[in-house]
């Protein structure tokens, strides 16, 4: 392993973080410009099902189709741009403009105009009409879409990282489904920060949770560790880390007996090699879908042993002080009903938005955007120089996996690997 020598660093200054007119140009270059997570397959299993979302500052609505195809829509009525859908959730055939009384299929086509050929003669076209459709694609059973329709694909967006969403999300046989709904918060911050904080700090830790790890909340995993810090060029990122412990090297920590006996498909070499003895594998798909899976030892006594839990989420900008967090807790759908209900308590509680771990960061991006909100420094660039020029530690990682891996846990190699990326896609710069 070598050491990294990163001459060029990216030039982050703290005006990033709180320039609305910057937040503008990221709403029209990264968030328009990528693939991002809308919902999850499960949460729509039905023809005529429907959850409401926002993809950057647009509202749209995944919706399954009479046809039981899937459908990203823009949530605003081609007449007039109100909102047709108000409902976070739900099922229906059609959604009806609430102003004018245009009615839409849950394809988007339009489907009915009151009076139509009263009010406008017989050369309205309807077909040209429907809601503004997303392009949209789902890697096991999570929905991605963008309005982008000329750019990359979603196996091109994805790159080699795919690699490790397959052993994170697809390491289950039957799959994974959400549990318990979707849980939305706004909080204090700027949405990048939640981000970077996801794809590779791990060098927080011991500081900002402190208390959770001197209440013994990650029990034997918070020992002897090594970790890695994945990138890929496409801007995601993710930190893996391993208990130093050969005798574990086939366990994946806090799943029932019986249900890991397939999870070794043929077609994930090396899944298992990723998966067996980490103590967390966390990270964040470009630009804004954080994920984390671990396995704590006990919160509360309705949820006592080491139970495994998954969880999505995404971050969506509201201003350049605000972010809108979407929660999800993931449970295989083979695993027994009582230990979903476990692993869904564990996931609210060290990581839902009033939990334990959660507050920690919370606090956190709201002192970071008190602190970086003045003009005394606006143009001082933050630092990201951690472990550049330092000599790897944690030695050949377990597996076998794409992409650029450093061997070293305290790192800002992914946060300085994001940053360069979206620096490219602010400006006009990466490659489409």
């Amino acid at each position: 392993m070598t050491i990294e020598d990163t001459t060029a660093r990216p030039s982050v200054t703290r005006r990033l973080y709180t320039d609305e007119e910057v937040l503008r140009q990221e709403l029209a270059t990264v968030f328009a410009k990528s693939w991002l997570l809308v919902g999850f397959e499960s949460e729509v299993p039905q023809p005529g099902d429907y959850v409401t979302r926002r993809m950057g500052v647009d509202p749209v609505i995944l919706t399954r189709s009479e046809s039981g195809e899937l459908h990203v829509l823009h949530n605003s009525c081609t007449h007039r741009g109100t909102q047709v859908c108000k409902a976070a959730f739900g099922n229906s055939a059609n959604f009806r403009c609430g102003y004018h009384g245009w009615t839409f299929g849950n394809d988007g086509q339009l489907r009915g105009v009151p009076g139509r050929r009263a009010v406008y003669g017989p050369d309205l076209d309807l077909k040209t009409l429907g809601l503004r459709k997303a392009r949209v694609g789902a890697v096991h059973g999570l929905v991605y879409a963008t309005f982008d329709h000329e750019g990359p694909s979603l196996d091109e967006f994805l790159g080699d990282f795919r690699w490790y969403l397959d052993r994170v999300f697809g390491f289950f046989p039957g799959g994974m489904e959400v549990y318990g709904g979707a849980h939305r918060v706004i909080v204090k911050g700027n949405w990048k920060i939640h981000a970077e904080n996801f794809i590779g700090d791990g060098y927080h830790l011991r500081i900002a949770h402190r208390t959770m790890f001197e209440l013994g909340v990650m029990g034997t995993q918070a020992g002897a560790v090594k970790g890695f810090c994945i990138s890929a060029p496409e801007g995601h990122g993710v930190r893996a880390q391993y208990v130093d412990d050969e005798s574990l090297s086939d366990i994946v920590f806090g799943y029932p007996d019986g249900l890991l006996d397939g999870a070794r498909p043929a077609d994930l070499p090396d899944a298992m090699a990723f998966r067996a003895a980490s103590s967390v594998i966390h990270g964040t798909v470009f630009p804004n879908m954080p994920f984390i899976t671990t396995a704590p030892v006990t919160f509360g006594t309705d949820a006592e042993g080491q139970t495994a839990f998954t969880q999505v989420r995404t971050v969506m900008p509201v201003d350049a002080h605000s972010h809108e967090v979407t929660y999800w807790a993931l449970v295989p759908k083979d695993a027994p009903e009582e230990w979903k209900k476990k692993s869904y308590l564990y996931s609210v509680r060290q990581h839902g938005a009033s939990s334990y771990f959660e507050a920690d960061d919370l606090e956190n991006f709201r002192r970071i955007d008190a602190g970086l909100g003045g003009i005394a420094a606006a143009d001082v660039p933050q630092n990201y120089d951690l472990g550049v020029g330092v000599e790897p530690v944690s030695g050949k990682p377990p597996f076998s996996g794409p992409c650029t891996v450093l061997s070293q846990d305290f790192s800002e190699h992914n946060q300085r690997n994001f940053y360069r990326r979206y620096l490219a896609q602010l400006n006009g710069e990466a490659a489409q």
